[in-house]
């Protein structure tokens, strides 16, 4: 290898060196989205410890969900598609509406971190509960029928999380005097949940739709 060659490499290495980030870039971006990355891990918390119950009490309580699901799956198969989709809906709004209300309290961020968690214990224990009960197809199920609109609700609870626990500190400095009035917040607060409403609509017309292509495939009988 010639002079040139070698010069060039050394160049490129120190290009590379230059282009990592440093501790003060790293500590910049947890300082602005730590409030994200903290749901994401509680969620992944809950989705484990759900994952986990399901695979320890299968026999006892978990048989009992699964039968709950049976049961929910038979009821909305009688159903049309209008409703399964207000059903999807009204959980959807109960969330959005704890959410929105720990927000206007100073002390909300404790319960909104309690969230996510429950979340995704709620979907580890099915998930966890249809691979045990039915292996492949119970996978097979979870992907097609639960899991589109699982995802919309999912971005839309990290979002809904989020704008609460920033309104839940500006909360706290207006109960501490730190800051005069909160107005311009709460207009802006409330209207990222007019679009997370909104949203949620798309997640239950997937799950409706999902469910009526997708549900009569798999026999979990």
């Amino acid at each position: 290898m010639n002079l040139r060659a070698l010069t060039s490499l050394r160049w490129l290495r120190l290009d590379a060196l230059n282009t990592l980030p440093s501790l003060q870039d790293i500590k910049n971006l947890l300082n602005k989205h730590w409030h994200k990355l903290a749901l994401v891990a509680l969620f992944g918390l809950g989705l484990f410890l759900g994952v986990r119950t399901a695979a320890v009490g299968y026999t006892g309580w978990q048989a009992q969900v699964m039968a709950l699901l049976q049961a929910q799956r038979s009821s909305r198969a009688g159903g049309g598609m209008l409703a399964n989709a207000l059903s999807y809906f009204g959980g959807d709004m109960i969330f959005l509406a704890i959410a929105y209300i720990f927000g206007l309290s100073a002390g909300g961020l404790p319960l909104l971190l309690v969230l996510p968690v429950l979340r995704g214990l709620g979907i580890g224990v099915l998930s966890g509960g249809l691979y045990l009960a039915h292996g492949a197809t119970g996978v097979g199920y979870a992907l097609l029928v639960h899991y589109p609109a699982t995802v919309i609700s999912m971005l839309i609870m990290f979002s809904a999380c989020k704008e609460s626990m920033l309104m839940s500190g500006d909360m706290l400095l207006l109960l501490n005097g730190k800051i005069q009035r909160a107005e311009s917040s709460l207009k802006r607060y409330s209207m990222c949940y007019v679009v997370l409403v909104v949203t949620s609509v798309i997640a239950a017309i997937v799950d409706a739709i999902t469910f009526t292509v997708f549900s009569g495939i798999f026999d979990l009988y």
